[in-house]
């Protein structure tokens, strides 16, 4: 059985499920599909850049282990590549099918296997991804209906746009996507402290819905990929008094081996 938590058993999860479409389907259709995201040009070509970027990481860390063969695991790797660029996507999907051999797919399995001894990371539940998609959504809707400053509004969008897009681009970037999109936004927090302060008494809709949304990836993303949570005592506590949450402690790492 693939490993489909780390990056290798990802791509081979949505390369074996693209290879399955239509012949006659339009290459916009079939990656909209088999990413779940909206056909519009420029999120499927975000999605189609992002795919790009997780067989380069792919590469890199088979190349991390000197005992492999690298020529052997990595040889398809320029195959695949071809199956994303040159991007037309108004082709139709046979015309990129063609690169996704059953060689191709039986190497990255392979990659995935090889993986999976030193890279290991939770998948996010259905369940779970549905409630951080409702809070990020409650969030957006908050602090676009609050009567924040402008520019503390605009800045607090911004994050919560991030975050949307690292949702989106979970099934190709797994938690670690989620994490820089929580850093991004706990930096912004930080940040703007003082202004979020001044804001609390007005808007404390959106402060409670920032520091919830903020513990819940940070517990999330903790656990899927074994490190200690980001919001430790320190920033905790910064947080727990800009936004008058009571975030869940941070002082634990979870074994890599659990």
């Amino acid at each position: 059985m693939i490993d489909e938590s780390n990056p290798a058993g990802r791509l081979h999860k949505i390369l074996s499920h693209a290879k399955n479409q239509k012949d006659q389907d339009k290459v916009r259709a079939v990656w909209a599909t088999v990413l779940d995201i909206e056909q519009d040009e420029v999120t499927v070509t975000k999605a189609v850049v992002e795919l790009y970027s997780l067989s380069n990481e792919i590469q890199s860390l088979i190349k991390m282990n000197n005992q492999l063969n690298h020529e052997l695991y990595l040889k398809s790797f320029n195959q695949i590549n071809r199956a994303f660029f040159p991007l037309n996507l108004g082709a139709s999907w046979n015309s990129v099918k063609t690169h996704l051999t059953d060689e191709a797919l039986t190497r990255l399995q392979f990659c995935a296997e090889q993986l999976s001894t030193f890279y290991t990371e939770d998948t996010l539940s259905e369940e779970d991804l549905a409630e951080i998609v409702k809070k990020t959504e409650a969030l957006f809707e908050a602090v676009f209906n609050s009567s924040l400053p402008d520019v503390l509004r605009l800045s607090l969008l911004e994050e919560v746009e991030r975050l949307r897009n690292s949702i989106s681009m979970y099934r190709i970037k797994g938690a670690k996507g989620l994490k820089e999109a929580l850093q991004g936004t706990v930096g912004a927090v930080l940040a703007n402290q003082d202004e979020l302060k001044d804001a609390a008494a007005q808007n404390p809709e959106v402060l409670r819905r920032l520091g919830e949304l903020i513990d819940k990836l940070d517990s999330f993303t903790a656990r899927a990929l074994k490190l200690k949570r980001m919001v430790t005592k320190p920033i905790r506590y910064v947080l727990e008094k800009v936004t008058d949450a009571d975030l869940s402690d941070g002082d634990y790492e979870q074994e890599a081996d659990a």
